[in-house]
């Protein structure tokens, strides 16, 4: 016999956790069923930073408050626990092959007021989803661990979840089950999605390292790949990884080639001990319109192109779980009972940003060394600081159309092949979805 409840939550992330916090809180009879044994461990690709603070990201800000130990989100006027240590992170930095970078925020400027200057911080994923679990136990909510759902059906009014043998039924189902989300599968909505590229990441942990230049999130191109090295939570310790679009790619190789024999950057690891790996492989589609299907509410990153970051996810379930219980409330158990989060979706998710058109191209099919030291060293003046993809995405599209007088005065051949990027877009977006593997 199927357990009940006003409200089953697939997924134990930050979305999901929260959404069963705060749907206990309403006294909502909840339960959240999570894949995992271990609910709060990280097994996949996670620096841990929480953002944005000191600026907007889907309406959305973050203040953290280490004196009470509190993760604060006043544009939606609630908070969450945190008792662990963090790190300030001041934003992106691009590198290119041989050296040159530009950055985006003044690092000298930042740290003479770092708590209100900083992009965000790196905080212990665990210990916020502990927190997180731990209220949400405490305010009543049913945790099934190790529970891999296998169909979501509606029935009359009712949404049956099967996990294996056991089933549940509630009045709506919050899917928070990631960016790769069965649930999206099974009630069909990928099909109506673009399908981009399956993103590819290989990520190493190297401890006894000092690199002044990382406090944040660098991107390092070289003619061997796309890599990233980021500060982690504690000194001396960073993240070093590898991007690819194409599935085939050797990104062990790739790393091992960086880190030991890259003669510009291999010198930053030095001495360095590796103590772990982490992978991260992602479909990439196209977001969800309307995250709305037989009272089943697909919520952050399930609905999302990739990740919309630790803290929207955090405001993601905060506002689905609010959402719920006020259609419980009204008695209006239908997709008007839920249009406080469906028209909070379209206005600060979908409208803005979900018909970009992503382009999952490598910039090393296009340019060579040379070229892309020119490019970097071209902008000499740090860009606006930020810890939003997003607005990372369109200063560096802004900053270049600025300077395209200059490229094709000083490189003609170089401006000849940023306009064949253009010309080719297509085929290598084709390439991409052809190498990929569409979660449909």
């Amino acid at each position: 016999m199927a357990k009940k409840y006003d409200l089953v939550i697939v997924g134990g992330g930050p979305a999901g956790l929260a959404a069963a916090k705060f749907a206990g809180e309403n006294g909502l009879k909840t339960a959240l069923l999570e894949r995992k044994t271990d609910i709060t461990k990280i097994r996949r690709v996670d620096g841990g930073i929480l953002s944005p603070i000191n600026e907007y990201t889907f309406s959305q800000t973050v203040i953290y408050n280490p004196q009470l130990k509190k993760i604060c989100f006043p544009a939606s006027g609630f908070s969450i626990r945190y008792d662990g240590p963090h790190r300030n992170v001041y934003g992106f930095a691009i590198y290119s092959p041989g050296g040159k970078k530009f950055t985006f925020g003044d690092r000298a400027y930042q740290k003479q007021d770092p708590d209100k200057r900083r992009a965000g911080v790196t905080l212990d994923k665990e210990l916020i989803l502990k927190a997180l679990l731990e209220d949400a136990q405490t305010n009543g909510v049913d945790i099934f661990a190790g529970t891999n759902v296998t169909n979501v059906e509606k029935k009359g009014d009712v949404v049956f979840v099967t996990a294996g043998d056991e089933q549940f039924q509630s009045l709506f189902v919050i899917a928070a089950d990631g960016v790769n989300s069965r649930i999206s599968r099974i009630l069909g909505m990928n099909k109506e999605r673009k399908f981009f590229a399956t993103h590819n990441e290989m990520l190493w942990y190297l401890e006894d390292l000092d690199i002044p230049e990382v406090e944040g999130i660098c991107f390092i191109f070289t003619m061997d790949g796309s890599f990233f090295v980021s500060s982690s939570l504690h000194k001396g310790q960073y993240h070093v990884g590898v991007t690819t679009h194409r599935p085939s790619d050797d990104l062990n190789a790739k790393l091992e080639k960086f880190v030991y024999e890259d003669k510009v950057y291999s010198p930053w690891f030095k001495g360095a001990k590796k103590t772990g790996t982490g992978c991260c492989v992602v479909n990439m589609h196209a977001p969800v319109k309307d995250p709305f299907k037989d009272n089943v509410l697909i919520v952050s990153d399930a609905a999302w192109l990739m990740e919309v970051s630790n803290a929207i996810a955090i405001v993601c379930g905060w506002k689905a779980a609010h959402a719920v219980t006020l259609a419980l409330l009204d008695g209006k158990i239908n997709r008007e009972g839920l249009s406080s989060y469906l028209e909070w979706w379209e206005k600060y998710f979908y409208e803005p940003y979900g018909e970009m058109d992503f382009k999952p191209i490598e910039l090393q099919d296009f340019f060579d060394g040379d070229d892309l030291d020119y490019l970097v060293g071209l902008v000499k003046e740090p860009r606006i600081s930020t810890s939003d993809f997003y607005k990372l995405i369109g200063t560096i599209g802004n900053t270049y159309g600025e300077l395209f007088p200059v490229i094709s005065e000083e490189r003609p051949d170089v401006m000849a092949k940023l306009m064949g990027i253009l010309d080719k877009m297509e085929e290598a977006e084709a390439a991409s979805r052809k190498a990929g593997f569409p979660n449909k």
